[in-house]
């Protein structure tokens, strides 16, 4: 296969066009133009365009998963799902992650200490982050870990009385109605039953008082 024309793609940066004389067109970027040496005239084998597209496809990828992770944190799972949103075969998606993972700008452990941060900062009980980190592909350790480095001396019951403090400003702890609303909206939180149980026998005492 020869090359007739490699020309500059206007509206895409480091982007070109190869032209064969074979009448296939593909478009390439320029690292791996360089890495093959690609140019006018330049003749190269079956086998190796097949490896250029290879190449080329594993380049893409990785350079995707980078302009995300740029933009926004991920987990490994996360960005995979992300990276087959886009269109990206799954062996392609998972090499780019592992290969990401291996230069260090992935780190689940530390996306499972942040993103439990972030879901405590918002209320969520024990349950609900466990479930939500496991969602972004955490393991049990990882999940773990997580819990136990952002453990406060404050119990949950505790927790559950200071959102109360804010979100239910005029509870009437004589209303059934009022007592079902708010152990469900922290049971949807993640809280244990008990503990949600415990906050509102302290909460009423605390109106009382």
């Amino acid at each position: 296969m020869k090359i007739e024309k490699l020309e500059k793609v206007p509206t895409r940066k480091e982007i070109f066009k190869l032209s064969f004389d074979s009448g296939e067109n593909v478009i390439l970027s320029a690292d791996i133009i360089v890495k093959f040496s690609l140019n006018n005239g330049v003749v190269i084998s079956k086998e190796t365009y097949k490896e250029v597209l290879a190449a080329d496809k594993a380049y893409r990828v990785t350079y995707d998963a980078l302009n995300l992770i740029s933009r926004s944190s991920y987990s490994s799972k996360t960005l995979c799902d992300k990276l087959l949103q886009k269109g990206y075969e799954l062996e392609n998606a998972k090499a780019a992650v592992a290969r990401l993972k291996e230069l260090g700008y992935i780190n689940d452990d530390k996306y499972a200490l942040e993103y439990t941060k972030y879901l405590l900062s918002k209320g969520k009980g024990e349950f609900a982050i466990k479930a939500a980190l496991a969602e972004k592909g955490a393991s049990k350790e990882q999940i773990s870990n997580a819990l136990e480095l952002t453990k406060t001396e404050e119990e949950p019951f505790e927790r559950i009385i200071k959102i109360m403090k804010t979100r239910f400003k005029n509870f009437d702890a004589k209303d059934q109605n009022e007592i079902r609303r708010a152990a469900s909206f922290f049971l949807r939180r993640g809280f244990t039953s008990q503990d949600i149980a415990k906050a509102l026998r302290e909460y009423k005492n605390i109106i009382i008082e």
